[in-house]
């Protein structure tokens, strides 16, 4: 799929190595904070890392991509797991999700969430959202992992793949 999108996809190997011996000796979950500039971002980081023979993040994504047939399969088979955009007004489902991304960080596991929340419609980095880094925070602080190890991911595009539908998706369409 992706040689089809795109012309190349430049990686930094030198740093790329670093962050594969840095996973290889982690002591708690290792949280990749990549920039949010397009739909292709979920999946991008993972054939990376896929590619260079290290381990695919869990990616924490929008419930909004849950209603996308197929797009939803393909996350989900990609390690995804999808989040509300608010917990207001159910305790049960705020009880369950937290939990679950404790776990994945007793485990240890990589994980990858977007620090903005919302994928950013004019090129530039918008304010970060809180919620899932408390409950990382929570977990170190409550001393369920000895570390969590963040590292934060730059994708950049000359032309992101969604280009001629953010007009349409600024007019609400």
């Amino acid at each position: 799929m992706f040689q089809n999108l795109y012309d190349m996809i430049i990686v930094n190997e030198d740093t790329l190595s670093k962050i594969k011996a840095m996973c290889a000796n982690r002591k708690g979950p290792i949280i990749f904070c990549p920039t949010h500039r397009s739909y292709v971002d979920f999946m991008i980081l993972s054939v990376v890392l896929f590619f260079y023979n290290m381990e695919v993040p869990h990616i924490c994504a929008g419930e909004d991509f849950l209603g996308i047939a197929g797009v939803v399969h393909l996350l989900r088979a990609s390690g995804a797991f999808f989040m509300r955009r608010t917990f207001r007004g159910d305790p049960l489902y705020k009880a369950v999700f937290h939990e679950y991304v404790t776990q994945l960080c007793t485990d240890k596991m990589c994980l990858e969430f977007f620090v903005e929340g919302t994928r950013s419609r004019t090129n530039k980095m918008l304010p970060a959202k809180f919620g899932f880094l408390s409950i990382i925070n929570n977990c170190y602080f409550d001393r369920k992992i000895e570390e969590a190890t963040f590292v934060p991911v730059t994708l950049n595009y000359t032309k992101v793949f969604e280009d001629e539908s953010f007009p349409n998706e600024l007019r609400g369409e």
